[in-house]
């Protein structure tokens, strides 16, 4: 069986892509959505549509990454406001204090004030 390898990297380029034409335009408005790669810009992905996206947005993430891979992405992502960060630790069941981003606001604020 012959399989050609320029046509399952289309499709592989044209799934990843595909990903992104379905999120919400706004979203990247800072950014040229053709050089964006989703694997490469995960973090930007996901803390872009948990801050700011839709709730169609969010289950388009979950279909494409998958609940493991974005619970691993979170944890290290270095900025995510307070209430997406409470979002996200209640969604995936994780403490605040697991999170890089809470990490660094301690280190800026070593009282705790978050």
């Amino acid at each position: 069986m012959y399989i050609d390898k320029k046509v399952i990297v289309c499709y592989v380029i044209t799934m990843e892509s595909n990903i992104l034409s379905k999120l919400s335009k706004y979203l990247f408005w800072d950014c040229n959505i053709d050089m964006l790669d989703p694997n490469i810009d995960k973090n930007l992905i996901l803390e872009r549509v948990f801050s700011r996206g839709t709730e169609n947005d969010e289950k388009e993430i979950f279909s494409y990454y998958g609940r493991d891979i974005i619970k691993n992405s979170i944890l290290g992502i270095k900025y995510l406001d307070k209430k997406t960060l409470n979002y996200l630790s209640i969604v995936f069941n994780i403490p605040r204090e697991e999170f890089r981003c809470y990490k660094q606001s301690l280190l800026k604020n070593p009282f705790g004030i978050f």
